[in-house]
């Protein structure tokens, strides 16, 4: 599986944004402080779902090699020293 970060970073955004203009549109039929608890477990939620992504993403990056992760050939090995 490919992981590419700031796709899925977009993704949880785009949901949050969708999900915050909904509670948007009930503002005038739902008190301020009910709101209040909606508006702080949609973040809640958010920033789960981004520690989510950071998670595998530093996951996905310790099972490649350094190089490799940045499009950077491999180096070459290193010679010993001669006395």
């Amino acid at each position: 599986m490919e992981f590419i970060k700031n796709e899925l970073i977009d993704e949880v955004l785009k949901r949050y944004f969708a999900t915050f203009s909904i509670t948007l549109d009930t503002a005038e039929f739902v008190p301020a402080k009910y709101g209040k608890k909606i508006h702080k477990y949609i973040f809640k939620t958010m920033k789960q779902k981004f520690r989510e992504v950071n998670k595998q993403y530093r996951k996905q990056m310790r099972t490649i090699p350094s190089g490799e992760a940045l499009g950077l050939p491999a180096s070459p090995p290193v010679a010993a020293e001669k006395k």
